[in-house]
């Protein structure tokens, strides 16, 4: 094994230019994987963390499982009609029925961290000649403080103060911009119906997510009964779980004992998510592309040694070197070469994640950020040297068989 290491690195330093060029292939292969995943996984994670933190995991809604029939199928039990024209929306105000009692019930739950009653609905706000609709959410602050903890998220004022402002109201960062409002104005809230409340601004939240900061107002659920004419009506409850993974399946278990539908953060941010798993797809096809390019290179560059080493390659077996042993000393040139792509290019993907991470890019999408999002995990680092050995061993494998099937007679005949 000594005398085939020796020679196939001895092979591998007369051809260092082609060499080079071959590990360079790899190295951008192995830079590329871990850049490409260290950012699609870093921002993945915040948007994913922060809905955890801003979002409930599972919300029961004001809606009962199977009540999509028409007010016939109601009435009427039976086949009776093909088609209603003109049905009229029932007037009946849906709500989430005995909202203390679910909620007493959710919370005995072992794997219920809390719950609580919200009603939500849209309402205009207003500070002088601005206006701006709004998601208002009526809560009782320190339960809803405790499924979605918002309050950590103060850029200015308490969340908690709520509890104790009858006429209070935070705001996202997004709406005080929009309505050039700040800590301790006056807005006026209306709703739909035209009932409308003068609030005190009382904590302005910047969550990071601007799907939540230009839209969402907090205010007391009583006020918000008012405003928005739902007296004592809850239209939804927000739970939060230990194991936010396992919302699915709470899901499920929330529908059969409540009758009422019920939403996970997964179905709720499943266009996301989804949009995520295509970006993981095209990512890996991208990098395992630039992989396989660079396993082109080392076999092209096999090929090439065995062309122009055959009748070195009949010498050795005239020596006494056998197939099995020529096919060792070319796949230990595969394997050398992708082996310090793989090194150097883990090296260089390290420096530029750590580049990128301080990158000063300025976005507002799903999340707001100053810097790029990045994720340094070491299992991408691994990834990318496991591969770059796969795909050098692989490359190496047809120039490798190729030389062990040379036949010393043959060639040294033609030589003479």
């Amino acid at each position: 094994m000594r005398t085939i290491l020796f020679i196939a690195l001895r092979q591998l330093w007369d051809r260092r230019f082609l060499g080079g060029i071959a590990i360079g292939g790899v190295a951008l292969g192995v830079t590329t994987l871990v850049a490409m995943n260290a950012i699609m996984q870093g921002f993945q994670m915040k948007f994913k963390g922060e809905i955890l933190r801003v979002s409930p995991h599972v919300v029961l809604l004001d809606k009962k499982l199977g009540s999509n029939a028409s007010i016939l199928e109601l009435l009427l039990p039976g086949p009776f009609a093909a088609l209603i024209h003109r049905e009229e929306p029932r007037d009946r105000i849906t709500r989430v029925e005995r909202p203390r009692d679910v909620v007493d019930a959710l919370q005995a739950m072992p794997e219920v961290e809390a719950a609580c009653p919200v009603l939500n609905g849209q309402a205009l706000l207003s500070r002088g000649t601005q206006d701006l609709g709004v998601d208002v959410r009526g809560v009782h602050a320190a339960l809803q403080d405790r499924c979605t903890p918002v309050s950590s998220y103060a850029a200015q004022g308490n969340f908690l103060s709520l509890a104790s402002t009858a006429d209070g109201i935070v705001i996202g960062q997004g709406v005080a911009d929009g309505l050039g409002a700040h800590l301790g104005d006056r807005v006026r809230m209306v709703a739909p119906g035209g009932l409308s409340r003068s609030l005190r601004v009382v904590a302005i939240l910047d969550v990071g997510i601007p799907a939540i900061d230009k839209v969402r107002a907090y205010v007391p659920l009583d006020v918000a009964q008012e405003v928005l004419r739902k007296p004592s009506i809850v239209s939804r409850i927000e739970v939060r779980l230990k194991d936010p993974w396992s919302a699915p399946a709470f899901t499920q278990r929330v529908e059969e004992m409540t009758g009422q539908d019920a939403e996970s953060w997964i179905e709720q941010n499943a266009n996301f998510l989804g949009l995520f798993d295509v970006q993981n797809v095209i990512v890996k096809l991208v990098v395992g592309a630039i992989l396989v390019v660079g396993g082109f290179g080392i076999l092209a560059i096999q090929v090439m040694i065995v062309l122009q080493k055959t009748r070195d390659i009949a010498i050795l077996r005239s020596v006494g070197l056998r197939r099995k042993d020529i096919l060792w000393c070319f796949l230990l040139q595969g394997l050398a070469l992708s082996t310090i792509g793989a090194v150097l290019g883990d090296l260089a993907g390290w420096r530029l994640v750590l580049f990128l991470g301080t990158l000063k890019v300025k976005t507002e999408g799903l999340i707001k950020s100053s810097t790029f999002v990045v994720f340094e995990d070491p299992i991408f680092y691994v990834y990318g040297f496991v591969f770059a050995l796969v795909i050098g061993a692989v490359a190496s494998l047809l120039p490798a068989w190729r030389a062990a099937r040379v036949e010393p007679v043959e060639v040294l005949r033609g030589q003479i």
